[in-house]
C-alpha cells in the first residue's frame, strides 16, 4: 500500500501525536505556522528530529503561508516570505523531509490572474529558494490554491527549470476551484507532481473534511496513480482536522487497493 502522511501542526506534535501516527503506520507533514516559528527554539527541532528517528518515520513539511507572499508589490514583504520559507527548507534539512510544500501566492481569491508579473517580481528568490532547497536534496512542490487550470504552475515550473521544483496537488482545491476534470490536470502535470494534498470538501468551501464525506470523485486520482512505477509515486498527504477523519480517510484510501 502507498505510504500516506498526516499534516501534523507544531502544537499537535506531542508523544501521544506521533504514537497515532505510528500505531497506524502513518507519517507525518510537518508545519509550522508564524508564531511558532518565532517562538520554537533549535533545541525543540532537535528534539524532534530525535523523535522521528525513534519512529522510525519519513517526512514531509508545510511551509507557512498565512499573509506571504514571495511575489508582493511590497518588496519588505517579498523579503519576509522568502525568510520564512528558507527557514522551512532548513528546518525540513534538519527533520530529515524530502519535499517542501510552498503555497506560491499569485492568486489572493478564485478568478484568473496573470502570473506573468508576479513572477518578475518573485524570480530572483523563487530561484534561489529552489537551489537552496536543491543543495540539502529537498523537492520544493508548489501548490494549486485558486488555480482553475494548470497552465499558471507550468509556467512557474518553467521559469524555475529546476528538477528540484515541482507540484502539489491538491484534490479538495481542484474541486472548489476549478472546472476543467481532474484527468486533464493531471495529464498536464503528472509527471512534476511531487505529492496530492487529500481531503473532501462540497464545493460551498474549503472544509477538509475526511475522503468520502463530500462529492470529490477520486477514481481518476486512483486510476492514474496505480499506472504510475512505484518508485515514482506522488506522496500522499491527508489535510484533515482531526482524527476521525483521518482514519476514516486511510480506510478509504486502503480501500483504493494502491
Amino acid at each position: 500500500m502507498a505510504q500516506i502522511f498526516v499534516n501534523i501542526a507544531y502544537q499537535r506534535m506531542s508523544a501521544d501525536g506521533f504514537k497515532f501516527l505510528a500505531e497506524r503506520q502513518l507519517f507525518p507533514e510537518f508545519y509550522f505556522c508564524g508564531d511558532s516559528i518565532d517562538s520554537i527554539e533549535r533545541e525543540t527541532i532537535t528534539a524532534l528530529r530525535d523523535q522521528i528517528a525513534g519512529s522510525n518515520f519519513s517526512s514531509t513539511l508545510h511551509a507557512p503561508f498565512y499573509d506571504l507572499n514571495i511575489g508582493a508589490r511590497d518588496r519588505s514583504i517579498r523579503i519576509a516570505s522568502f525568510e520564512r520559507l528558507v527557514w522551512a527548507v532548513e528546518t525540513a534539512a534538519m527533520l530529515g523531509a524530502g519535499v517542501v510544500v510552498v503555497h506560491p501566492g499569485y492568486g489572493v481569491g478564485p478568478g484568473e490572474v496573470a502570473i506573468e508579473p508576479w513572477l518578475q517580481r518573485a524570480g530572483a528568490f523563487l530561484k534561489k529558494l529552489v537551489e537552496h532547497a536543491a543543495g540539502f536534496g529537498i523537492k520544493i512542490a508548489f501548490e494549486n490554491i485558486f488555480d482553475s487550470r494548470p497552465d499558471q504552475l507550468l509556467k512557474l515550473l518553467q521559469f524555475v527549470d529546476s528538477p528540484f521544483a515541482g507540484i502539489c496537488f491538491d484534490v479538495g482545491h481542484h474541486h472548489l476551484f476549478s472546472a476543467l476534470p481532474m484527468q486533464n490536470w493531471l495529464a498536464a502535470l503528472g509527471p512534476h507532481i511531487f505529492e496530492f494534498h487529500l481531503h473532501d470538501n462540497d464545493r460551498s468551501a474549503d472544509q477538509h473534511s475526511a475522503i468520502g464525506e463530500g462529492s470529490v470523485d477520486y477514481q481518476p486520482l486512483i486510476d492514474w496513480y496505480a499506472n504510475q512505477p512505484a518508485a515514482t509515486r506522488p506522496v500522499l498527504t491527508l489535510e484533515q482536522k482531526d482524527r476521525n477523519h483521518v482514519i476514516k480517510s486511510v480506510a478509504c484510501i486502503q480501500n483504493w487497493g494502491i
